[in-house]
């Protein structure tokens, strides 16, 4: 009998143990703060990335789960109080396009059969300056220029805040050019009026090769060398720096043109198009007219159709000259002077894409010269970005190795699959270039891991489950890939958004 108490109560105790370990009480572990480092004010420097911009626009219920902003958010949850920190909001619907005048955002609008059709709608613009303009005094905490090269960050002649595209309004250089005519002055603004930034994040040196990759090579018409790409990014960090002393500084590095789905979603959809007896013929990095280089998109290491040109899929082995007429009217020329630059050896008559006389333009194909010139480019830059890093004290996030990975691999998260394919992969929006809310958030948690790690903090990550998703479910086809719809002239006005400036 003695030996079943004992028994009773070795297995009571055993129980009760058990039931203490299944409570929900937090488990021992880093307490949520920042140790040894403080935490007063934050600021983001970058491009359209660090902006917020999603689906070709920048608007307000997008800019609100911009990188930054949710960075901010959760540092304050860690205990910092950073106050508001302050973005440039545009209300819904957002900037203009620079074409049109109306809302650039691309939205699903409908949809045929089951495939989605994507492109702006001709929104009416509700604002023509962010809604806190006349209340912030002072310069943003975000300070994301959609367009920006790495050159822009010292620039103060105006050549990258010059409007549309909210460049100006960002910075208000031209309404309150105490503020400063740079990104740079503006960070030196905030410091003589008593707001220090202690940490900063930098992204930039990502347009330095995008604008020549979505151009397909034609505008400009190579990356910027890295000689020159190397002294910007020195005298940036010198500047900051020198400026910021004592700040945690957190660089980011650039990923590569082939990991976005503007450059990888049109191959697989195209490529059943192209009859067995045929190739797509295509126009190499500066050739005009007529063209013998062919591919069947296939073949290993074949070029790449960026998402601009599946608005022509349509329109192969068609007597078309819609793509000329379509950049006639986006530069504001006329269509004879556009095809006079082909020189006679074009022939619109000709199959569209399956003649040598009327071959894929140049400007909606990457070919292997110009994937290897991006590839370079980035390559060179990120090693800049690391070696100049380093000598500062920067820290730094690997995004070329991190997007490069969920490329080949994806990525889970509370059990769902992210990738980077487009639209479903639910990591880049409706443009194929900038994330979704969800790429966002995932973008956040990268800088919240390489903050953590190197200074010593323990800043919770950002919850990317409980952001919104993209609107609606969209069917794959056989490929397992989104067939979009898109408009002619698609991404107009992201050309222009990697242009230094618009007159």
């Amino acid at each position: 009998m003695k030996q079943y108490i004992v028994l009773f109560i070795t297995l009571a105790a055993l129980i009760a143990a058990l039931l203490i370990g299944c409570t929900d009480s937090a488990p021992t572990g880093p307490v949520i703060g920042f140790g040894n480092s403080t935490v007063t004010k934050y600021v983001s420097i970058g491009n359209s990335l660090t902006a917020g911009y999603q689906s070709a626009g920048l608007y307000k219920s997008a800019q609100l789960y911009s990188y930054p902003n949710l960075i901010a958010q959760q540092l304050t949850k860690a205990g910092a109080n950073i106050g508001t920190f302050e973005q440039p909001y545009w209300p819904d619907p957002g900037i203009p396009d620079p074409l049109t005048g109306k809302a650039s955002r691309y939205v699903i609008y409908g949809w045929s059969g089951t495939t989605p059709l994507i492109g702006p709608i001709g929104e009416a613009l509700t604002a023509a300056a962010p809604e806190n303009a006349g209340t912030v005094l002072r310069p943003y905490d975000n300070l994301g220029i959609p367009g920006i090269p790495l050159a822009g960050f010292m620039d103060t002649t105006g050549t990258y805040q010059s409007p549309p595209l909210g460049r100006d309004a960002i910075l208000r250089w031209t309404s309150n050019a105490a503020l400063g005519k740079s990104v740079f002055k503006q960070v030196a603004t905030l410091k003589a009026m008593g707001h220090t930034p202690d940490l900063v994040t930098f992204w930039l040196g990502a347009n330095d090769v995008l604008g020549f990759a979505i151009s397909g090579g034609t505008s400009p018409n190579a990356p910027t060398s890295p000689g020159i790409f190397s002294a910007l990014y020195t005298q940036a960090l010198d500047a900051l720096r020198n400026t910021l002393p004592n700040a945690k500084i957190v660089v980011g590095t650039i990923p590569n043109v082939t990991s976005v789905p503007f450059f990888t979603t049109v191959n697989p959809l195209l490529a059943p198009n192209i009859p067995s007896a045929y190739y797509l013929r295509y126009q190499k990095h500066g050739v005009t007219g007529m063209s013998l280089d062919s591919t069947k998109l296939t073949e290993a290491n074949a070029p790449l159709i960026t998402l601009k040109g599946q608005a022509y899929a349509a329109l192969l082995g068609q007597a078309t000259g819609k793509f000329w007429r379509d950049a006639a009217a986006s530069l504001g020329y006329p269509i004879a002077a556009v095809l006079a630059t082909q020189g006679a050896t074009l022939d619109t008559t000709k199959p569209f894409g399956f003649h040598p006389q009327n071959p894929w333009p140049d400007a909606l194909i990457l070919d292997v010269d110009e994937i290897a010139s991006a590839t370079n480019a980035v390559n060179n830059f990120n090693s800049t970005i690391a070696t100049v890093a380093a000598a500062h004290s920067a820290a730094l996030v690997d995004f070329n190795g991190f997007f490069n990975n969920v490329k080949a691999n994806g990525l889970v998260i509370a059990g769902e699959k992210y990738t980077a394919d487009y639209i479903a992969g639910d990591i880049f929006s409706l443009d194929g270039i900038h994330p979704s809310n969800r790429g966002y958030g995932i973008v956040a948690n990268e800088y919240i891991k390489v903050i953590n790690a190197s200074f010593g903090m323990n800043v919770p990550l950002v919850d990317v489950s409980s952001l919104p998703k993209l609107s609606a479910p969209l069917y794959k086809g056989g490929n397992g890939k989104i067939d979009p719809v898109l408009p002619f002239g698609a991404f107009n006005s992201l050309d222009l958004l990697f242009r230094p400036s618009i007159q």
